[in-house]
């Protein structure tokens, strides 16, 4: 995957990255796009997902280790390549965008497809409402419109990834989070558009919490060192 520059998109993602207050809260995100031609360092890890799926009998498929029946998937049977594509394509995206976590191990049902773009619009508008009621970023608007400009949204398959809600990138120490792929077949691109709300209270109590957390381990091993001097 090819991380595509673009003035506007870059422009939105800064913002986000660098944080937005809205008060007593902060909200944060990604919003990159990706040429789908796997990069030399990707071919590996997606020629080894490939075979994975691949392998996996379509008669068989309801009971191989981890899956689901092939209607259960909103991408399709991974016996067809193209639903294997796609797969490969959200998992190597999440990768990029999220370089600590490593998210190979993602199935077919760990994602969603979206029934319309308005639902989604609607979504993140509603979500985002903080952001342009209390600034005059008109964030919204300049988001649809660099998506549109960029991706042309009404050609888009749209696609959100299920959070895992105790450890991963779109869920820990956030009070909520949305996540969007947007996938044209046709241009060979995929968006990637993720917000989330964070409390500073919270932040601050994590910070706290490690700071306790070192000082109770500063003070255990001066302790060991004492005890070591009087022997």
């Amino acid at each position: 995957m090819k991380y595509l520059e673009c003035a506007p998109i870059t422009e939105l993602d800064v913002a986000l990255q660098s944080g937005i207050d809205i008060g007593d809260s902060c909200v944060q995100g990604k919003l990159e796009i990706y040429s789908c031609k796997l990069a030399s360092s990707e071919r590996k890890l997606a020629s080894s997902l490939d075979s994975v799926w691949k392998d996996t009998p379509a008669e068989n498929e309801h009971v191989h280790h981890s899956l689901s029946p092939t209607s259960a998937s909103p991408l399709g049977s991974v016996n067809e390549f193209a639903t294997r594509k796609l797969l490969i394509n959200l998992i190597l995206t999440l990768n990029n965008t999220f370089a600590d976590y490593d998210f190979r191990n993602l199935r077919p049902e760990d994602f969603t497809r979206e029934s319309s773009l308005e639902m989604v619009m609607n979504s993140v508008n509603s979500k985002m409402s903080r952001v342009d009621d209390g600034s005059d970023s008109n964030f919204c608007t300049r988001l649809w419109s660099a998506l549109t400009s960029e991706m042309c949204l009404r050609e888009c398959e749209i696609y959100s990834y299920v959070a895992d809600m105790d450890e991963d990138a779109l869920s820990y120490g956030k009070l909520w989070s949305v996540n969007y792929f947007f996938y044209n077949k046709k241009l060979n691109k995929l968006a990637f558009f993720a917000c989330w709300i964070k409390s500073k209270g919270r932040s601050s109590l994590l910070l706290e919490d490690d700071d306790d957390d070192e000082m109770t381990l500063e003070s255990d091993n001066d302790l060991e060192f004492e005890m070591e001097d009087g022997i």
